[in-house]
């Protein structure tokens, strides 16, 4: 969502009144830009801002003026001195919200720690503490070769990788089974509680491993961005210390996350059995669609040779702007590499526009092939069936859609939930098929990649 460019709005002071438009400036500040030019006084103080924002009063507290070149024609930046408002959410949401609220919940989730079941605190002291002894005892051997040179360094890290890395892996694997017995008749908020108190006694471990720390502290607001995906592609030892390398890489590679490469050679291959069907199209005449694309990595796999580039136009689409501008930058690097150009459109949308157009075709076209990778695992199931439809509504006569959805017995859905802060909209294959009834005369199958993590509802309209 674009950002609003300003709201008017009054400073305060005594009796004084100054009138003002504000816009965003940072996330705990604002420009300002004053009616009466005059009255600017370089770090003025005044008692409240008062802004006119969207048929209501907004009361902020006290201010400071400090002027200074914008670039964008305002007279300086208005910092605040009692509280921390989050200027983004304003701008972009509509919604005031003062940071230092986040402490009235201090209390409350501190009172949770009482109703952590024993046996869990049980386990969690035992399995971090067991952690941490592994640590020392990889940190020691870091500590020995430090100053060596760098290609000297890494050869004994290697070798140390290679020789204690898969005891490491398995204590790690053992551990993870015990902690999906502790935690076998949990409810979902139970789940929840003691996932939060697990990660808060860890974090020193977990803010040790780059996948583990993203996934944590989800720096685009949401998991699985497209970061995120190159690490579980890339699937390598990150980091500066042996301890750090492997906690990285045990979690890329799990079964969950050894999914998403699998699904990344699934679709070029399923989408070339789809083009199949069309045999008499003209160049660039099979259109496909990824929704929620990421950093559309498969299109390495997909256009490898002239005549792809001559069959496929494709469209991306995603509501996050960075994982776009990837996308984009790694089609760019295909047509460097092959001398061809892609034919190819860019959609910055989310599942809130598409639910809101009443006709998505008319702006978005028609596709033979359309897929959906990692967007259904966080949808209810409501908005999932809807989406679904939205989607079907999209395919040319005798397309096919892909979309695909984590499994409820992932093997790894423990480890995600515990470690890495990453919960998913789990489903059956009858709920898949389910929800797809509403497709009208739709031909309809479900189909696993290798390590039945993820499934795939396969799609097939009437030609």
């Amino acid at each position: 969502m674009s950002m609003r460019e300003a709201i008017p709005g009054q400073l305060h002071q005594g009796d004084t009144r100054l009138d003002v438009t504000v816009a965003y400036a940072s996330p705990i500040s604002v420009f300002v830009s004053f009616a009466d030019k005059s009255a600017i006084q370089e770090k003025a103080t005044y008692e409240r801002l008062e802004l006119e924002d969207l048929g209501r009063t907004l009361t902020l507290s006290s201010t400071r003026f400090y002027a200074e070149h914008t670039g964008r024609g305002y007279d300086g930046r208005l910092v605040f001195q009692d509280d921390v408002y989050d200027f983004k959410s304003l701008f972009r949401d509509g919604k005031l919200m003062d940071l230092n609220a986040w402490f009235h919940n201090l209390p409350l989730v501190l009172s949770q720690k009482e109703r952590i079941r024993p046996e869990f605190r049980e386990y969690t002291a035992n399995t971090l503490y067991d952690v941490a002894v592994h640590k020392r005892f990889f940190n020691e051997q870091d500590r020995v070769y430090a100053n060596e040179p760098r290609h000297v360094r890494e050869a004994a890290q290697s070798a140390l990788i290679r020789a204690e890395g898969p005891r490491f892996f398995k204590f790690l694997d053992a551990t993870l089974d015990t902690l999906a017995q502790v935690v076998a008749g949990y409810d979902k908020e139970e789940h929840e509680r003691h996932g939060f108190y697990f990660r808060r006694q860890a974090w020193e471990f977990i803010l040790g491993s780059e996948f583990l720390k993203r996934t944590n502290l989800k720096p685009r607001g949401y998991a699985g961005d497209s970061e995120m995906m190159h690490m579980l592609y890339e699937n390598q030892h990150v980091g500066n210390y042996v301890f750090n390398k492997l906690l990285h890489k045990h979690p890329v590679q799990s079964a969950a996350a050894q999914a998403v490469r699998n699904r990344r050679l699934l679709i070029p291959k399923v989408l070339r059995q789809a083009l199949a069907q069309f045999p008499n199209l003209g160049p660039q005449g099979f259109r496909f669609i990824s929704v929620a694309c990421g950093p559309a990595a498969e299109m390495q796999d997909l256009f490898l040779v002239a005549e792809d580039f001559e069959k496929f136009h494709c469209t991306l689409l995603d509501q996050d702007t960075q994982a776009l501008d990837e996308a984009r930058c790694g089609l760019a690097r295909i047509e460097q590499a092959r001398n061809i150009r892609v034919g190819a459109r860019f959609i910055n949308e989310s599942v809130r526009t598409m639910l809101k157009t009443a006709d998505l075709s008319a702006q978005w076209g028609h596709f033979h092939f359309l897929y959906c990778m990692g967007l259904f695992d966080y949808l209810l199931p409501p908005v999932a069936r809807a989406v679904l439809k939205k989607l079907y509504h999209l395919l040319e006569p005798g397309g096919t859609m892909v979309v695909g959805n984590y499994h409820v017995n992932n093997p790894t859905r423990i480890y995600m939930e515990y470690w890495m802060d990453w919960v998913l909209y789990y489903r059956t294959e009858e709920d898949f098929l389910e929800m797809s009834q509403d497709l009208a005369g739709a031909e309809k199958s479900v189909v696993f990649e290798e390590t039945g993590s993820q499934m795939f509802l396969v799609v097939r309209k009437p030609g």
